[in-house]
């Protein structure tokens, strides 16, 4: 039977040997300030979508945003499944603050790429989680829609929304954007207290550039 001083000599190896149990890494929290720094830069997105029938899309910066879109839709609670950082998705969730930025490849080239990041603050992990949970399920409620759009000074768009899916770290859905022939993958994730969204599109192949581009956001997250 072990005395507690020899238990007190085998603590104070393992302490001098490195060897104590440290807590697991916790995610540092993420300021509303900071979130336009998480953005993935162009060249980075450029690799992911090198390939064949696109080898150079030339990414570039083609809007930024710290406000919710605003789409008139008759078909309103679906929104958010075809774009990010919609009103409709987070008109009176808890979010502190968002940005979101769109990358665009050269429009007149064979095969057209669009890659749209929203990143959004919420004041706990909890209550980040839960918005990404709710926005994953309202996908769901949509499987199988069509989706109509109206954009101030724009073409009216039609969507169709597939099946959304599991991925490791969130939820994604495949959709179809019928003015271009360009088809989406559009992914929801979080870690910490943000919530990641990536609507990435192409009239080429998909697959699952969007996860990759969410990962790169997932990464800058220290913890």
């Amino acid at each position: 039977m072990c005395d507690s001083h020899n238990l007190g000599m085998f603590a104070t190896v393992i302490a001098a040997a490195g060897l104590v149990l440290a807590a697991p890494a916790v995610a540092a929290p993420v300021d509303a300030g900071d979130l336009a720094a998480l953005q993935p830069g162009p060249a980075a997105v450029n690799d992911l979508f090198a390939g064949p029938g696109l080898r150079n899309p030339s990414l570039t910066v083609t809007d930024r945003s710290t406000n919710l879109q605003n789409y008139v839709s008759t078909e309103r609670s679906c929104v958010g499944a075809v774009y990010p950082g919609t009103e409709s998705a987070y008109r009176g969730s808890s979010h502190r603050g968002i940005d979101i930025q769109t990358l665009t490849s050269d429009t007149t080239g064979p095969v057209r790429v669009r890659v749209t990041t929203a990143i959004a603050a919420f004041p706990t992990e909890e209550a980040a989680t839960s918005f990404v949970s709710e926005t994953a399920q309202s996908w769901q409620n949509c499987a199988g829609d069509e989706v109509n759009l109206t954009l101030a000074g724009q073409d009216d768009e039609k969507w169709y929304v597939q099946t959304p899916s599991e991925t490791a770290n969130g939820f994604a859905v495949r959709t179809n954007r019928v003015s271009d022939h360009s088809t989406c993958s559009h992914v929801i994730t979080g870690k910490a207290n943000a919530s990641i969204e990536v609507l990435a599109c192409t009239t080429g192949l998909i697959s699952d550039q969007a996860v990759r581009v969410a990962d790169q956001v997932r990464a800058g997250i220290s913890g």
